[in-house]
């Protein structure tokens, strides 16, 4: 069976579950860190999360037809964005995250945890 164009957004959307999946686990790890261990983990439609402690939100946007998405760090009014980037999850289910020094595609996992400490 030949894939078409078509099974790209169905891919690229089994690939954001299995991605969300990894940086909710990461996050509560990383939770564990903060001061009573305290964040808000939600869900956005689908299509993103958005983490928040007591003083920042990392937010993260997928786009499943292009498998690319979007996370910035603001301030928990969202007055102030700390920082921002891009990512893009390639059909073999790897990421690349922007600013990483070495620009090589990470493992879903070491992106998951890469993105997930920058709310530490």
């Amino acid at each position: 069976m030949t894939r078409t164009s078509g099974d790209a957004p169905q891919l690229y959307q089994e690939l954001w579950i299995s991605f969300a999946a990894l940086l909710k686990s990461f996050a509560a790890a990383v939770s564990l860190a903060l001061p009573g261990g305290a964040m808000k983990i939600s869900d956005r439609d689908g299509c993103g999360l958005q983490f928040c402690t007591a003083s920042k939100v990392l937010e993260i946007a997928f786009d499943s037809q292009s498998g690319s998405g979007q996370w910035s760090i603001k301030s928990l009014d969202g007055s102030t964005t700390a920082s921002s980037g891009a990512f893009v999850i390639d059909r073999a289910g790897t990421v690349s995250l922007d600013g990483i020094a070495s620009g090589s595609p990470m493992e879903m996992d070491a992106a998951a945890e890469t993105l997930a400490a920058r709310i530490l």
